[in-house]
């Protein structure tokens, strides 16, 4: 009776120790479950950020506009005394040579600048719309070309390319069609015409050039 009781117990503890074994089987295929991952995946997975998270972008903001009022406190005198020490803003390249230079019997010449070909430009402007600008201009074109060994003299420290003909700079708030249409036919001298508009801005007066 003894010796079949072992038995029995025997195989009772063998089927325990089976079962043992397979639930440890069962664990490690789902073991993977219950670890947790990697210090690199941790570390990606903190680094991602949900689409909806992500930062949208930021409207522009649009600087507020602001408004001009004409200005009426350019007179000619002003304007020399401006171009003289800003001329590119007629041109890129434009430098000043000299201011009111005594041109008999033509009056003085406004301005002299060298373009960046080192031509000579002749400015000769007005703070009111004048079709004598041109006659003037003309004037003071004449003058140069006949009083180039003149010019030579004056100003023998710079560099000046006299071979080449003066270009002719016009300058007023604006032109009659008149003066715009004898200066569109002159060929010789080649004569630009720009239009000026003075605004009133918080530090002072503000000054626009564009071609006539």
């Amino acid at each position: 009776m003894e010796p079949q009781l072992n038995d029995d117990i025997d195989s009772q503890t063998e089927d325990n120790r089976r079962g043992e074994r397979r639930l440890a089987r069962g664990l490690e295929d789902v073991s993977y479950l219950f670890l947790s991952p990697s210090g690199g995946e941790t570390e990606k997975g903190a680094g991602q950020i949900a689409p909806s998270e992500q930062a949208r972008p930021q409207p522009v903001p649009t600087a507020a506009p602001i408004v001009l009022k004409a200005s009426s406190a350019i007179n000619r005198e002003l304007l020399i005394s401006l171009l003289s020490k800003n001329a590119a803003v007629l041109e890129d390249g434009l430098r000043f040579i000299d201011v009111n230079v005594p041109c008999d019997p033509f009056g003085s010449l406004d301005l002299l600048l060298l373009d960046s070909l080192d031509q000579i430009v002749i400015v000769a402007l007005d703070a009111v719309p004048n079709d004598g600008l041109f006659l003037r201009g003309i004037g003071h074109f004449d003058w140069l070309v006949r009083n180039t060994p003149v010019l030579r003299r004056m100003y023998q420290g710079r560099v000046i390319n006299f071979s080449a003909q003066p270009r002719l700079f016009l300058i007023a708030p604006n032109f009659g069609l008149l003066l715009k249409c004898a200066a569109q036919r002159s060929v010789s001298p080649k004569i630009c015409c720009l239009g000026y508009h003075a605004v009133t801005l918080p530090g002072g007066v503000g000054i626009f050039f564009e071609p006539a």
